[in-house]
């Protein structure tokens, strides 16, 4: 059986006024990712409905580093638990990380910065087809941003 997946962001005002077969659609895949990007750039109580909502990597930004490889485990595993809560559409997921320096220039104010860029890659099982699937996102510290 298809699952019928609507493509973010939602037309509100379709539902109300009967003609939600309009809204735009997409795969369950798709879906997914979009709502795994969600969940990692979501602070936890951020959600109005849903306190737990979120991923806990935001307590995390400005945090002193005293243990780099504590660092990257603790991260991990806040997106691997907030995966895990939150979406479950996936099954036997695993999450990495690699964290690279990335130079960012600012043409206006002619500066540049070195950031510290988070490769994310969730991967799991879709639990309605059993089908391997896999995630990629670009986060950066210090303020935590996307790409």
């Amino acid at each position: 059986m298809k699952k019928i997946c609507y493509k973010a962001p939602f037309n509100f005002q379709s539902i109300v006024t009967g003609v939600a077969d309009t809204m735009p659609m997409c795969t369950e895949l798709e879906s997914i990712d979009d709502y795994l990007e969600l969940l990692i750039t979501t602070c936890p109580g951020e959600h109005k409905f849903n306190k737990n909502f979120g991923c806990k990597i935001w307590d995390m930004d400005f945090e002193m580093v005293v243990s780099r490889k504590e660092w990257l485990d603790d991260f991990q595993g806040h997106i691997l638990s907030a995966v895990q809560r939150n979406e479950s559409r996936l099954k036997d997921v695993t999450v990495s990380i690699d964290i690279l320096e990335v130079t960012k220039e600012d043409h206006v104010m002619k500066t540049t910065a070195i950031k510290k860029k988070v490769m994310v890659y969730i991967n799991g099982i879709i639990t309605s087809t059993n089908i391997p699937c896999g995630f990629k996102y670009a986060l950066f510290l210090g303020p935590l941003s996307t790409e």
